[in-house]
Parts: C-alpha cells; structure tokens; sequence
C-alpha cells in the first residue's frame, strides 16, 4: 500500500513541478499523443493517453533499440503537425532507488537521456551497493550514493523509482526541478497487465526525448581493470579442467520462496559436468556462502565461487559474460546474464509474470504461474505445493538442451 501511495503523491508532485516550471512545451508522449509540460490555463499536464500505439510485449524494447538517432532533436513535435522550441535543459538527475535487478532494467534510460541531450550533464542517484554497476557508463556524469547529498536544483528529475526522501526533494524550494517525470504518472496511466519494466523505463522518458527518438541498447560499460579481474577467476575456473567452459549456478534469491530445491541444482550440476562437460561455478555472496557449503556436503559438482567484497558488480558481470550458461532464480544476477546474452535458464517462482523476465533470445524460462500469483513472497499459501517445486529437474534440463543448441 505504501508504494501505491507514493505513486499518488509522485503523480501529483509531477503536475505541480510541471505546471510551476517553464510554460508552453509541448513534448511528445511516446503514448499515442503528448504531453504538455506547463503553459496550460491551469498550469496541469495534459494527457490523452491512448496505449493501443504502445506495445507491451516484453521484446518489443529490445527490438527498436539502436543508437541511432531517428529524429533531428527531441520534444519538437507539439502533438498537432507543428513545432516547439526544444528544451533548455543542461542537468538531468535519475532517481533509481533500487536493487541490481531492477537498475539492469533501466541502464539504456541513461544512454538515451545523453543522446538526447548530449550537453546535459547527468547524475544518477542510487543505493550505494548498485553504485558500482553503472560506474563505467560513460553517458553518466556523477553518481551519488547518498539522497541527501542531492543539494541542487536540476533542470529535469527522473525518477524511475524513488522514496519519500526524493519526493521531499522535489518539493523543496532549493531542490525543486524545472520539469520532472516519474514512474507513477506512467503506472496510473497504464491499462491491464503491467509491461516489462524495461519498457516502463522507456515509457517514463518518452516525453523527454519523443516519440521516434530510438533508445539505447542495455549495455554495462566494465573497465579494463574489471575485466583483467574477471579473467583471473576464469582462468580459476577452467584451471586443470578438460573442458569447453563453465556453467554458473545461482541458487540465492531475496525471498526464500524464490528459490528453487537445493537437491535439484545439486543434480543439476552433475547432469552438466558429466553430460555437458561444462564445470559447474556456483556463485553467492558472503550471505549465500552457508547455501554453497549445504550444496557441497549433497555432493555438488563443479567449483564454489564467493564474490569478495571488495569486488565490483561489473567484475562479477565480466565474469558471468565470459560463461558458457546461466542457471538461476529471479535475481539481479540473472538480469546480468541477460544482458550479456549467455545462453540463460531462469527459474521463477512467485514472481510476476513477464514484467522482469529475460529478454534475450537465448534464453528461456520457467514459471508455473498459479491462481495465488502474485503473492506478497513471505508465507506461502499452498506450502505442500509451492510453484517454485513445480519445476521439474527435467523441464531445467530440456530448457539447457534448447539454450545450447
């Protein structure tokens, strides 16, 4: 309830910033018509939605992105045939307050942003732990860690997903923006079942940089450093083995019931070794060690990997880049694997449908989507049936057989 209430407050925070800013710009949508950012008699935004010309496949992001730019400069077209000037916009900060997960799903917004508005300077707030993820992109001027160490007014705020702190933020006469969007104008807008965060990301930009204007391609941008880094656990990887590569095993997840049998990734990993010859590398964090060890006493195959805690995400990317396969649960580390576009096998459980699914197409998943879906991920209702259980070690095992063909 809280979330959906933050939503509200953003919707009505946005039109307030909006009407207050700069008047007379009429930007396109990206929704089938535009949206006009001040300058009306009330000061609101004007918005006739029409989501019949939005697709909502999961794929349908992935299929247009191109850095090329499709139009001469955005927010030119004023909904009816005629033009506008475009806007005078020198700082953009993007809120993403968020986990590894959700950030995957929303780096190409920032590639986007600077093709839009190359003499922008633009700064990313996030969680201090996803920090190292966007580190190396070079469309990204500063990163700050820390929401209180926003202390200046930007022209534009885009918050994908934000707190009550960032809320407060863009009600303050010191830090209040010229224009803001954010992601609850776009969730109350949207009708049925909610798309593909990566295509909410793109949504909540459209009014920025147009309807036509072609967005970024995901990408991570790993340093030279991180990936000589990711080399040396590679190397560890394949070290003494007779082997084409190694497979990497997730079995962590935030939610318990998000994760798939133990004893089933322990079969899994001997299937692979001895039918596959691929080492199996199962990965965690210090917190997933205790999973790793109960693994190994079953009688896991392959090698444990711990990521060391001075190690950035990107390193962990690299590596994950340089793998055979990808089995997991729903995870940020499963997004990483998407985006790299290694053969992927993913493993939901009460997870929504489709919204954070992969989108490569080298990968397949398994969800057995029950009548209790989507739960609250705490307490299950049906424990002697839970969806995860459901999948099968066969149905994991035909899913790699299709990946690696």
């Amino acid at each position: 309830m809280s979330e959906k209430w933050l939503y509200f407050f953003n919707i009505l925070v946005s039109r307030w910033v909006n009407a207050v800013g700069p008047g007379g710009l009429r930007l396109n949508s990206g929704f089938g018509s535009s949206v006009r950012v001040g300058g009306s008699a009330s000061g609101a935004i004007n918005s006739g939605v029409d989501h019949s010309a939005v697709p909502i496949n999961s794929h349908s992001s992935q299929e247009s992105n191109s850095s090329t730019l499709k139009n001469s400069s955005p927010g030119q077209t004023n909904g009816r045939g005629g033009k506008s000037s475009k806007l005078a916009i020198k700082s953009i900060l993007v809120v993403k307050w968020d986990e590894i997960g959700d950030m995957a799903a929303a780096v190409h917004v920032f590639g986007t942003l600077k093709s839009a508005y190359p003499e922008a300077e633009l700064h990313v707030l996030c969680k201090p732990f996803v920090s190292t993820l966007i580190a190396g992109d070079p469309a990204i001027d500063k990163v700050i860690t820390n929401i209180e160490d926003w202390q200046q007014r930007y022209d534009v705020v885009v918050e994908l997903r934000g707190t009550w702190q960032t809320l407060r933020k863009s009600l303050s006469l010191r830090t209040m923006p010229k224009y803001r969007v954010d992601r609850g104008w776009v969730r109350f807008l949207q009708r049925g079942a909610q798309p593909h965060e990566v295509v909410t990301n793109e949504r909540i930009i459209r009014p920025l940089v147009g309807e036509d204007f072609a967005i970024s391609k995901r990408q991570l941008f790993p340093s030279e450093a991180e990936v000589a880094e990711s080399k040396v656990w590679t190397d560890w990887a394949m070290n003494d083995a007779d082997c084409p590569g190694y497979a990497i095993l997730h079995t962590g997840a935030r939610r318990e019931l998000r994760r798939w049998p133990l004893e089933r990734f322990v079969a899994l990993s001997k299937w692979l070794l001895s039918e596959k010859t691929l080492i199996p590398i199962w990965v965690g964090t210090v917190d997933e060690e205790s999973q790793l060890d109960e693994a190994f006493a079953m009688g896991a195959a392959g090698k444990k990997w711990v990521a060391p805690e001075w190690s950035s995400l990107l390193s962990f990317y690299a590596f994950i880049a340089s793998s055979k396969l990808y089995v997991g649960n729903e995870s940020g580390p499963l997004q990483l694997a998407d985006i790299a576009e290694v053969p992927l096998v993913a493993i939901y459980g009460p997870g929504v449908p489709d919204v954070f699914y992969p989108q490569s197409t080298r990968s397949r998943v398994l969800h057995e989507v029950l009548d209790c879906n989507p739960c609250a991920q705490i307490h299950c209702v049906r424990p002697s049936d839970r969806c995860i259980d459901r999948i099968s070690l066969a149905s994991v095992q035909l899913a790699v057989n299709e990946v690696l063909a």
